[in-house]
């Protein structure tokens, strides 16, 4: 599911994602800032400031658990998705060097095709999946590559024990792609993310609300509070999406392959 504004915002550099969520989180609590402690004081929290700072601890305490454990979850996504790149590589590898134990015109033939699909991938099909997308030229290229694979006859036991492993991994890394592309979306649905967003504002904004001596110490406090949120806001969304961001997975594995791999 596309979320829009997520979206726009690890489109920026990571020095602007972060300088974006600084001024958002924190122009929301000085404004509710501004309007409880000056507007609503009637709203604030007086003699009952003890007893709201339990509820305040208890608070902090159990957002932190669901800010920890969705946090998780996101990481052990973009984990998934970047370890079956790496996997979906190695199987185009193993594919290009078995097919030596082909005849050398169904060899050559085969490693052009898988040179000429993995290069379509690295230059059409990797910016498309940061919108959620992918390649049909691409697809195209795998399907003539498969078929190729499943019409041949072997003659020799040599050729017959390497189309059967060649079988074998041609469906390996469909299967991976199909896993790339199916998972090239934001790790959190929009119910889940808004929700986290929300609870994370009232949090803050719960901050607000008590009466200080000081209202210069309170500022501050408060800052801290919202700089700290800010930081695991940014750890969360830099991994939320596999594609997108300052942390987005790059065609690394696809782009060794060309370069050094295949080059021998």
């Amino acid at each position: 599911m596309s979320l829009p504004l997520l979206r726009i915002a690890l489109e920026a550099s990571d020095v602007g994602l972060r300088l974006e969520l600084i001024v958002v989180v924190l122009a929301v609590c000085l404004t509710v800032f501004f309007i409880f402690q000056k507007l609503l004081r009637r709203c604030l929290f007086g003699e009952d400031s003890e007893y709201a700072g339990y509820i305040y601890n208890a608070m902090g305490v159990v957002f932190s658990l669901v800010f920890a454990f969705i946090t998780v979850l996101v990481w052990q996504s973009y984990n998934g998705v970047n370890d079956a790149v790496t996997k979906e590589a190695n199987s185009l590898n193993n594919i290009y060097r078995l097919y030596a134990a082909f005849p050398p015109e169904v060899e050559s033939v085969g490693r052009e095709q898988l040179r000429d699909y993995t290069e379509t991938v690295i230059k059409e099909e990797w910016p498309l999946l940061s919108k959620d997308q992918f390649s049909i030229d691409a697809y195209k290229k795998l399907l003539i590559i498969e078929n190729q694979i499943i019409r041949f006859q072997p003659k020799t036991a040599g050729e017959i024990n390497a189309h059967q492993q060649m079988l074998r991994l041609i469906a390996e890394s469909s299967e991976l792609r199909r896993s790339r592309i199916y998972n090239a979306q934001f790790a959190l649905a929009s119910p889940a993310w808004l929700g986290l967003i929300s609870s994370a504002f009232i949090f803050l904004i719960f901050s607000c609300l008590f009466q200080m001596k000081s209202v210069r110490t309170h500022v501050i406090l408060i800052v801290f509070l919202g700089s700290t949120i800010v930081g695991v806001l940014y750890f969360l969304i830099i991994y939320i999406h596999p594609f997108l961001g300052p942390m987005a997975i790059q065609p690394d594995p696809f782009i060794n392959l060309l370069k050094l791999s295949w080059t021998y």
